[in-house]
Order: C-alpha cells, then sequence, then structure tokens
C-alpha cells in the first residue's frame, strides 16, 4: 500500500482542513526536507537573536540537556540532523562555541522550522 493511501486512511476521522494540512506538511516534509510552517531564513529574524529565544524553550540553558527521545544540547539537536551538519559525537558533548556555530548552520540552512515545534514558547520572544 502506497505511503499515501495508508496516509489517507489514518486521517478518515480528521476533520478535511486538519486532513489537508497534515498532508501538506508531509508532503513538505519529504519533499523538501523541512516544514513550510514557518519562516525562511532570508525572511526570519536575525539568527542570533532568534536562536537566543529558542534556548530556554529548548533546553532551559543546559547545554547538557538530553530529552526523552535523545536530543541534546542547548538547541536540542537529533542526533542525525547534527551528524548531517557535519559534526562528530553528540550535540550535549559539544562545546557551547560549536553548538551556536551548528544552530547558525542549521538556521541558515532551514530557517526557523527545525524548532517548530516549540513556537509557542518563542514565538512571543522574537
Amino acid at each position: 500500500m502506497s505511503n499515501a493511501r495508508s496516509l489517507g486512511r489514518g486521517l478518515n476521522r480528521i476533520k478535511l482542513g486538519t486532513r489537508a494540512a497534515v498532508i501538506a506538511t508531509t508532503l513538505a516534509a519529504s519533499v523538501g526536507g523541512g516544514l513550510a510552517l514557518s519562516q525562511p531564513a532570508s525572511a526570519a529574524p536575525n539568527a542570533d537573536h532568534f536562536l537566543r529565544a529558542v534556548i530556554p524553550c529548548e533546553s532551559g540553558g543546559n547545554p547538557r540537556a538530553v530529552n526523552s527521545i535523545g536530543a541534546g544540547g542547548l538547541f536540542q539537536f537529533l542526533p542525525s540532523t547534527w551528524h548531517g551538519l557535519g559534526a562528530k559525537g553528540l550535540p550535549q558533548n559539544a562545546s557551547v562555541a560549536e553548538q551556536w556555530q551548528r544552530a547558525r548552520q542549521l538556521y541558515a540552512q532551514a530557517g526557523t522550522s527545525p524548532w517548530y515545534a516549540s513556537k509557542p514558547c518563542w514565538g512571543h520572544r522574537i
């Protein structure tokens, strides 16, 4: 069964508007590699200003923080994202300077979308 068909069957009980949003998000993520729900880097605020707003939401300012799914560091990088940026080891074991460098790199590539899940926390700060 195709992914689209199985996704459609799982959405039978969801309202049409919500279904369209889920499908559009899924397609955007699978085609473009990111979510189309937040600003591109060029339209978003200054990277450091944005990233400073994200830190309390993601890690509470703890560069060694690790969440229940294995995301770590100030910016809660998943290991796969961290390695995709060319980093070695785990984000929570990297220096604060490297965590900032990789966060700026990710922001330049994807804008605010990697941190979209925590937007209710940082959205009013930027």
